[in-house]
């Protein structure tokens, strides 16, 4: 019988949610690199970012993403285990909750989905998966999941007799459907066979495991040369990166298939404690400095309201100047407000809103990680804002075609950027402030003051 402390697991979680949230684990840092190296590299520029936001994280200790997201815990428990100390469950819960309060990450855990949206200020309850295994030691995996991509997660049930090929374009058909505003390039977990409710999370298992059957890897490769043989053009056929597959029993009438879609921003780590000793097995990768870019990019100012409405679509510019931060909530009240016909707390003629929710700024900074959220869950607000005048909005992923022609109609903007550069995009960041809605926290509305925001027009 062995004895493992759940104080110790508690020093685990706390230091697996900060190496992954502030720290690309190298084997993941590689791949993007390779990417970015290859002849066949059609957007260099995204990549290149990635690995500068890496490296700023790294040196920072920001984190990667400004969706610290939900965090997943895989617990596999030793049979011959003996636990000691607080029920483990609190214990890993108190874990997240202190380093998420230590280290500025951001909170974005609610009370209830349905019946109480306010935020618990924790970033818990976590979600925890407990499996008993043959052995005497403890495993632990970490996964912090963005919304972004766990929106676009999919669950299919297949007839029983689907081949090889259909269970290909249906996977394919899963991932290329959530397009950018999951942060390509993907990692893909697939999970098949079993029930429902398993088959999603062996989904999420997978992208923790390194231990497939060769069978396994050799389908998961299949699948993945065939999304990136149809994916979006813009990303060639490295849109994405890696695909691990998780396989197994399931009913004579069933087929379940489950993809869990991440971000570049592959945030994992792992450990095992034995003997009340802590293995990690994190990689810190050798960061290789990127160069400038090497295209010229004009700058445009927020208060040049003629050069703004002049932009034509798929121009690149570096946006500087003030501009506010709102998100789901903020709009939701700002909407209220407009209801009501009550005085709105910022001005909406000719300004731009960022679609973002920022981590608290660590003391000496002043911001945190700070990135674009999907513009499409803010549409059903902005067309009264773009009616009302509003000169631009910053997101990332498509607009609803409703919005697109009221943006034209009102010569708007729809800007661009890349997800998951939060770290980066911080550092552009000069002024910020909270000037409305500051009880939602990451969702208050914000005035920044941005230096050469490297942005497209998406929508003109």
């Amino acid at each position: 019988m062995s004895e493992v402390s759940t104080e110790l697991i508690k020093e685990a979680v706390y230091n697996l949610c900060f190496e992954a949230n502030t720290c690309l684990d190298k084997r993941i840092y590689d791949k993007i690199y390779g990417v970015y190296t290859s002849k066949t590299c059609i957007y260099k520029d995204i990549a290149s970012d990635i690995l500068k936001n890496a490296q700023i994280a790294y040196e920072t200790k920001l984190p990667l993403c400004q969706d610290t997201g939900m965090v997943i815990v895989f617990l596999e428990i030793g049979q011959e285990v003996k636990l000691q100390g607080e029920y483990i469950e609190n214990a890993v819960n108190s874990a997240v909750e202190k380093c998420y309060r230590d280290n500025c990450f951001r909170k974005s855990i609610v009370k209830n989905a349905v019946f109480d949206r306010t935020n618990t200020q924790t970033n818990t309850p976590i979600i925890i998966h407990t499996k008993i295994v043959r052995g005497d030691e403890v495993k632990i995996g970490v996964l912090i999941k963005g919304a972004g991509s766990e929106n676009k997660t999919k669950l299919t049930m297949l007839l029983p007799t689907a081949n090889e090929e259909e269970i290909i374009k249906t996977c394919a058909d899963m991932v290329i459907s959530s397009g950018e505003n999951s942060c390509p390039p993907l990692f893909i977990g697939i999970g098949a066979g079993s029930s429902a409710d398993n088959a999603l999370i062996m989904s999420k298992e997978a992208l923790l495991s390194d231990d497939f059957t060769e069978k396994e890897i050799s389908f998961a490769e299949k699948i993945k040369n065939y999304i990136n043989s149809k994916s979006p053009k813009k990303y060639g056929n490295q849109y994405v990166l890696d695909v691990k597959l998780k396989t197994s029993s399931a009913h004579i009438a069933c087929l379940p298939v489950a993809v869990t879609i991440n971000c570049h921003s592959y945030r994992i780590s792992k450990c095992s404690i034995s003997k009340n000793t802590i293995k990690y097995e994190h990689q810190t990768p050798e960061f290789i400095e990127m160069p400038a870019g090497s295209e010229k990019i004009k700058e445009v100012f927020t208060d040049d309201i003629e050069a703004i409405r002049n932009l034509k679509e798929g121009e690149k510019i570096l946006l500087t100047g003030e501009i506010y931060v709102a998100r789901d909530m903020a709009h939701k009240k700002l909407a209220e407000l407009i209801e009501q016909n009550k005085p709105l707390p910022v001005e909406i003629q000719d300004k731009i809103i960022f679609y973002a929710g920022p981590c608290p700024a660590p003391d000496g900074c002043v911001i945190g990680s700070i990135g674009p959220t999907t513009a499409g869950r803010m549409d059903k607000y902005a067309v009264k804002l773009y009616e009302m005048g509003l000169l631009a909005t910053i997101g990332k992923g498509g607009r609803s075609i409703e919005t697109e022609k009221i943006i034209q109609k009102n010569t708007g903007k729809y800007f661009t950027l890349t997800g998951g550069i939060a770290a980066l995009l911080a550092q552009k960041v000069k002024k910020s402030e909270i000037i409305a809605f500051d009880d939602l926290g990451a969702e208050a509305v914000y005035k920044i003051y941005i230096e050469k925001f490297p942005l497209t027009v998406e929508i003109a």
